[in-house]
């Protein structure tokens, strides 16, 4: 390959250093191609060596010479512009968070062709299926999957139980003078057994795996409580759900409470939370009751999704007891990786509890 004298103001050592601190790929190639062709080695091996073709090699020769390292970076492209003005587009914006109205007959949530409708009727524009989903991804919109919330929920409760969640720790502080500290857990149970939701798996694009699930009907509860604060949990697998079983799981969170503290349980609504129904809490324990249909304001549902869809998916069980012994193994491995349940039970709203 002919040689275009390559400018020098830059040793190849320089040039190593700066692609070692480079994050584009195509940068670093582009360094290494150079720094390799300063060091005398024939072009078309320096390409070689670097990942470049040979009229890339001399297309980065080019542009380094002319404009340095900061030539080596691709300009953005800007591609063609929108048919629809700014105002035209932040208007858009504002139709698509606000979802389908009562025009949009027969439709409960926007897909791009109802996207491209829209902007034909509104504003007599035609544009193709990539060229809307182009536009709504520059206005900062995604196609995300839903997270489901009951019908009855409550807002407004949701966030004055945030809001006022401080003054709760401070009223437990209160009323329990001789504890050391606070601790704050929160306490849910999952049901886990043969009928398994199907998760994830790495595969080859366009290609459907397949996971082998179970149709029967054996299943175990998986009860769980959580200090984020220590990342600790504290769990019993049982047959079933019961106002036995919680007062159990209470024994179990009252031993790993520290000595001298006080905790502070989060707990939903179930009927076997209630300490009316012959609920055994224990002296070092205070139960506090979220709001009805709210469990997205409780911790444990990240852990549930997080195990079902990873260590517990996909698994096959033969009996009850095979059920408990493969959730307490799963659990075990679980608790033992330091940082997860922190990271999963760390909730921005419940931080101020955590001293």
């Amino acid at each position: 390959m002919a040689g275009t004298k390559i400018r020098d103001d830059k040793s190849p050592a320089e040039l190593r250093v700066l692609a070692s601190r480079e994050n584009d790929g195509k940068v670093v190639r582009r360094l290494l191609g150079i720094a390799l062709a300063l060091e005398g080695t024939r072009r078309q091996e320096a390409a070689r060596l670097a990942g470049l073709d040979k009229q890339c090699l001399v297309d980065t020769i080019n542009r380094y010479n002319a404009e340095g390292v900061d030539g080596l970076k691709d300009k953005p492209h800007t591609g063609r512009p929108h048919t629809l003005s700014k105002e035209q587009q932040a208007e858009l914006r504002e139709l698509v968070l606000a979802g389908p109205g009562e025009r949009d007959i027969g439709v409960t949530e926007y897909r791009v062709r109802h996207i491209m409708d829209l902007i034909k009727e509104k504003w007599s524009v035609n544009l193709s299926n990539e060229a809307v989903r182009d536009l709504l991804h520059s206005l900062g919109l995604r196609n995300l999957v839903c997270r489901p919330v009951h019908q009855k929920a409550d807002p407004v409760k949701q966030a004055e139980y945030k809001a006022n969640f401080p003054s709760v720790i401070s009223k437990v502080a209160a009323d329990h003078p001789e504890a050391k500290a606070i601790e704050v857990w929160s306490q849910d149970e999952t049901r886990i057994g043969q009928k398994s939701a199907v998760g994830r798996r790495w595969a080859e694009r366009g290609s459907s795996p397949t996971a082998v699930v179970q149709g029967g009907f054996k299943s175990a509860w998986l009860y769980g409580a959580f200090c984020a604060e220590r990342d600790i949990g504290v769990a019993v697998v049982i047959e079933s759900v019961s106002t036995e079983a919680m007062s159990k799981h209470l024994a179990e969170i009252s031993k790993i409470v520290l000595p001298g503290n006080h905790a502070l349980l989060q707990v939903d609504g179930a009927g076997w939370h209630a300490s009316a129904n012959d609920l055994v809490v224990p002296s070092n324990i205070t139960l506090v009751t979220l709001p009805p249909y709210s469990p997205e304001l409780n911790p444990p549902e990240r852990v549930w999704e997080f195990l079902k869809s990873g260590p517990l998916a996909h698994r096959l069980y033969d009996s009850v007891e095979d059920i408990i012994d493969k959730v307490c193994s799963v659990w075990q491995k679980f608790t033992a990786e330091t940082g997860r349940i922190r990271s999963l039970c760390s909730y921005g709203w419940m931080l101020p509890a955590c001293p």
